[in-house]
């Protein structure tokens, strides 16, 4: 017998003891196709996410997704979760100055959106859940895709967390 096939079961036992453990599935949504895609252009001084819910409102954007966005901000406020708690805290922070758009993504849900961002500036890169208020510096080019089919809307838990369903 070969040394191999010997401590093969051996290995292969502690390969199964090694493996983490099964992660949640959660729940996933299909049944929906690309509609429509819309292009923005944001100049100096524009609103982001003001900007953003009437394209929604205009386009009657019910479900969608925010798939791109680049550009640069002078001021933004946004939020992060600042517990490990059942009921997340919410910090919010606002910044000035130069900041480039590095991401922005997210889902719309019955007209909702929930969109996250990342930046950089001077310090670093940063980010969280975009809240009113953010200027365009110099421009910002978003990219929208409206679905159809599989309608979603998003319901409070047990917690109070807005979660993800079926309309």
């Amino acid at each position: 017998m070969s040394l191999m096939a010997k401590f093969l079961p051996l290995m292969i036992l502690a390969a199964s003891l090694a493996s983490p453990p099964a992660a949640r599935a959660g729940e996933t949504f299909g049944g929906t196709n690309v509609s429509e895609i819309i292009r923005i252009r944001l100049d100096r001084g524009d609103l982001l996410l003001e900007s953003l819910m009437a394209a929604i409102k205009k386009h009657d954007i019910q479900d969608g997704a925010l798939v791109s966005a680049v550009g640069s901000l002078q001021e933004c406020t946004f939020h992060g979760v600042t517990t490990l708690e059942e009921k997340p805290r919410q910090k919010f922070t606002t910044r000035k100055g130069a900041m480039e758009i590095l991401n922005i993504n997210g889902i719309i849900a019955a007209g909702e959106p929930h969109f996250h961002m990342t930046l950089s500036g001077t310090k670093g890169a940063f980010g969280g859940h975009l809240e009113n208020g953010c200027k365009v510096l110099y421009r910002a080019e978003l990219t929208i895709a409206k679905f159809n089919g599989g309608a979603l809307a998003r319901k409070p838990n047990e917690a109070g967390v807005p979660m993800l369903q079926k309309k």
